[in-house]
């Protein structure tokens, strides 16, 4: 039998929670000078109106402040990102990858083992049938239903473009886009906008995905943002067991929901 890892042997290999710290520590230390990059006079934020004209950063109008508020949070991944170098930031999406493909990989080899046994716990005897164990059969349901998700996982991964050091941005901007794209925020502005907090940022780029913003970051943020969300509106389709009640198959697609947005955030 193949060694395979726990789940606490690849955190110490990969040492996935540093990263995540790292992102919650550079947005609280960097969250004013990203308030100030996106409330700025020059910013295409300052100067947007929604129908009746109503500036949301104006004093008075908390929905406008609240915009700005709920912008920076879908920032919070991209801000970490903006503080690094290009061969960090290909290093850190590297490492987070595979942290997750090898979590995702060993997963589906532990549960393929207990599978493959159908006499787990209820080892037959010659001539001397063996009462079927519920149990077991409950089980082995609910790890076929995940095996079949985790499966799907694993293809998803294979398929994705190689890590790259505009790749962090790529896959933690894409919500910021749709949100952009939501309050009719221009394109021409939206792209104003990236280049206005990378300037701010100095972040550490070509000069070709600097002129072409919407090729390099937006179009593939979009992309990604919109396959994680049609995968997961699929979820509920394919774990599906008679076997199971609503409680267990709720509480299953739920945790699987987790793990792909978790898994899929890098």
């Amino acid at each position: 039998m193949k060694i395979l890892f726990t789940t606490q042997q690849l955190r110490k290999k990969y040492n996935p929670d540093e990263v995540i710290q790292n992102i919650d520590i550079s947005f609280n230390a960097n969250l004013e000078k990203l308030r100030g990059s996106l409330a700025n006079k020059k910013s295409p934020l300052y100067d947007f109106n929604f129908d009746k004209q109503i500036s949301f950063l104006e004093a008075d109008h908390s929905q406008g402040n609240n915009l700005i508020e709920e912008i920076e949070l879908l920032l919070r991944d991209a801000i970490y990102f903006m503080m690094l170098s290009k061969k960090n930031r290909t290093a850190i999406t590297q490492r987070m990858r595979g942290f997750y493909s090898e979590l995702i990989t060993n997963y589906l080899q532990r549960i393929n083992y207990l599978i493959g046994d159908p006499e787990l716990l209820s080892p037959k005897h010659f001539n001397d049938p063996t009462p079927k164990h519920k149990s077991i059969d409950l089980v082995f349901n609910i790890l076929k239903l995940l095996k079949k998700d985790l499966e799907l996982e694993q293809k998803y991964r294979k398929k994705i473009s190689r890590s790259g050091y505009l790749t962090g941005f790529q896959i933690s901007m894409g919500k910021f886009f749709v949100k952009l794209n939501d309050i009719g925020l221009l394109q021409k502005d939206q792209i104003t906008l990236v280049q206005i907090l990378f300037d701010d940022f100095e972040v550490d780029w070509e000069e070709g995905d600097r002129e072409n913003i919407k090729l390099s970051i937006q179009n593939p943020a979009i992309e990604y943002y919109n396959k994680t969300k049609q995968d997961i509106q699929k979820v509920s389709s394919y774990l599906f067991s008679k076997s199971l009640n609503d409680s267990l198959i709720s509480n299953l697609i739920e945790q699987v929901i987790i793990l792909k947005k978790r898994s899929r955030r890098f």
